[in-house]
């Protein structure tokens, strides 16, 4: 990544930080950077465009397409300006709506070798089942935020309003800690980040 590119990155970076735009955490892209520059995808999921952030990122990590879903329009239109002012634009394709409810049309007839989950913290694990036939063997999955403030793996009584991330994000745990599916790691930096390689 050049010094251009990098002056545009951390602007966003920290505008996204005083706007409470939710981006990757600082330790899930030093990961992000890691896994690139070790298993050189080509083929990228995103789910959770934001701001354009992490897709960008990929982007110039490496020489890969993404497709990436966020349905939010205002932030889609954001991204957009960003992927241009990169010159990333080409290799990143987004699609509006909510993952739930286009993931299959989205992935219908491809499949990928990176996937980085960053949407709706109650979806991962089904977003993962479904995606699990359109991830290639030796497919590297990052999830961001899976210990979830710290509830995930704590005993203490869980507020009604986090009960059911909670509850799903500790499915989503143990769901990926099945042997004859994956290698797993869960990292404790940040709020929780999981490295997921498809068996």
């Amino acid at each position: 990544m050049d010094e251009r590119a990098r002056k545009i990155l951390d602007g966003v970076h920290d505008s996204a930080r005083e706007e409470y735009v939710m981006i990757l955490s600082d330790e899930c892209e030093k990961v992000l950077k890691d896994l690139f520059e070790r298993y050189k995808p080509q083929r990228v999921l995103e789910i959770g465009t934001a701001i354009g952030y992490s897709s960008s990122l990929m982007a110039l990590y490496s020489d890969c397409t993404v497709d990436t879903i966020e349905k939010d329009k205002d932030r889609i239109e954001r991204a957009k300006q960003l992927w241009k002012t990169l010159g990333v634009e080409d290799r990143i394709h987004s699609y509006e709506g909510d993952a739930d409810e286009i993931l299959a049309s989205v992935v219908e007839g491809k499949t990928y070798d990176f996937v980085f989950i960053d949407g709706a913290k109650s979806a991962y694990k089904k977003q993962l089942e479904f995606l699990l036939p359109h991830i290639d063997v030796g497919g590297v999955v990052l999830c961001d935020d899976v210990l979830y403030l710290g509830l995930v793996r704590g005993e203490e009584h869980v507020v009604h309003k986090h009960r059911t991330i909670v509850r799903n994000m500790r499915a989503f745990l143990e769901y990926i800690s099945d042997g004859r599916l994956f290698d797993s790691k869960v990292y404790d930096e940040g709020n929780g980040i999981a490295v997921v390689i498809k068996k």
